[in-house]
This record gives C-alpha cells, structure tokens and sequence, in this order.
C-alpha cells in the first residue's frame, strides 16, 4: 500500500480503495528528549508502543459508537493498523484541556498552578511548519477553515467526547489531563477523524499520582 502520510506517531496508507492509520512505535517528548505523550517531537522508539495505541483507538471509537458519536474509523485491521474512511479534513486541532499542563503552563507561566482545573476548548492551526499557532474562532472564520456553525458544533462534539473519555477512565482509578481531536466532513456532516489513544491525550494515574504512558493506558484499561 502506498504511503499518503506519514506523521510522527501514524501513517496513512491506501491502496486507492482500503485506507489503513498505521501506529508506530515511535514516542514524542520535548525539545530536551523528555518522554511526553503530548510533546512535539520524536524522542525515540518503544517497541509494542504502536499496539498499544492502535488497541486503545479501537477501544474508544467503539465507545464513541456507543454515544452515536460520528467517526470516520471503520473497523481494525491488524494489531497496529485501524481501517478508516479519508475524509476531507479541517486543518484544526480541537485541544480540550480538562486540567493546565504541558503548553498551557508554559503560556501562562506563573498565572496558573500545575494541574488545576480548567475544563476549556482550545484550536490551534494545523501546521507543523508553524508550531501549530493558536487561533481565535474569528480567524478560523476569516481564514475560511471552518464556519461559525461548524466550531460550534466542534466544541459540543469536543465536550460529549470528553465527558465518555473521563467516565471511561475514572473507572480505572485514572483521569483525563488533556487531548486532541480532529475533525473532518463527509456529505456536509462533522465526523471525528485521526484517532483518541495515548498518542493524543495525557492520562494521569489517581493512585500512583504520575503521568502514564501510551503502553500503561492499554495495561489499565484492560486491553493488554
């Protein structure tokens, strides 16, 4: 199959017909090579890593499923690869941060503790050539990424997602810090596309009071 993209963490592959997301064992972290599941840049490689997410993925659009919450996952494929529709995609990530850490902090430094409570949607430009910036609703209008009704929509499907995320989680002694999502249209209707594992959210462990990694989330949801 042929490569369509090929990003730090996944791959797109298609054969003109059958779309696969390939998870890689690849991990990113910060600027100084510190592990972070939501750090921009490849740090090295876990094996077993690329498992681990595709199960988790697979195990939070089936929930979402359950919610009729709309997706472009069709099925799993291999240990490491999910079948999806290609969709066309909005070049926004749609960032709900349940509590401040990673980037928040560093952009509010000294205006905000470590780990409080914020429960807020954030957009920020899809575009690794620009640090992916972030962007107010009136600039994604202005740029024409999305209308005013689809951000609004954007943030109610962000907020019902992460109301099933942190149900899912706390039943297993764990909390939501963080996550993305991305979206995409299909016949004028938003559905969520890229994927939800450890890969794209923080995950914090309530009992041993640390992050854990993508390998963890798999082990703690029971999956692995």
């Amino acid at each position: 199959m042929e490569i369509i993209y090929d990003g730090k963490t996944k791959r797109i592959l298609s054969d003109g017909e059958k779309v696969l997301l390939q998870f890689k064992d690849t991990v990113t972290g910060d600027v100084r090579g510190k592990l972070d599941t939501g750090g921009d840049f490849v740090v090295g490689s876990v094996e077993g890593k690329g498992v681990a997410s595709a199960k988790v993925a697979v195990h939070f659009f089936k929930l979402l499923h359950k919610f009729n919450i709309a997706t472009h996952f069709r099925g799993a494929h291999t240990d490491s690869e999910i079948e999806v529709s290609l969709m066309d995609k909005i070049p926004l990530e749609v960032i709900y941060r349940a509590k401040a850490f990673g980037s928040f902090l560093v952009r509010y430094k000294g205006r905000v503790e470590p780990m409080a409570q914020l429960d807020l949607i954030e957009f920020n430009l899809k575009d690794d050539a620009l640090k992916d910036p972030l962007m107010t609703s009136q600039a994604i209008v202005k740029l024409g990424l999305a209308s005013e009704d689809e951000l609004e929509l954007m943030e109610a499907m962000a907020r019902k997602i992460a109301s099933v995320v942190v149900k899912a989680l706390a039943d297993k002694s764990l909390e939501l810090v963080d996550m993305k999502l991305e979206f995409g249209r299909a016949d004028g209707k938003l559905l969520i596309v890229d994927e939800l594992s450890g890969d794209t959210m923080r995950v914090h462990d309530k009992i041993q009071k640390r992050m854990i990694d993508q390998i963890e989330l798999a082990r703690k949801l029971g999956l692995t």
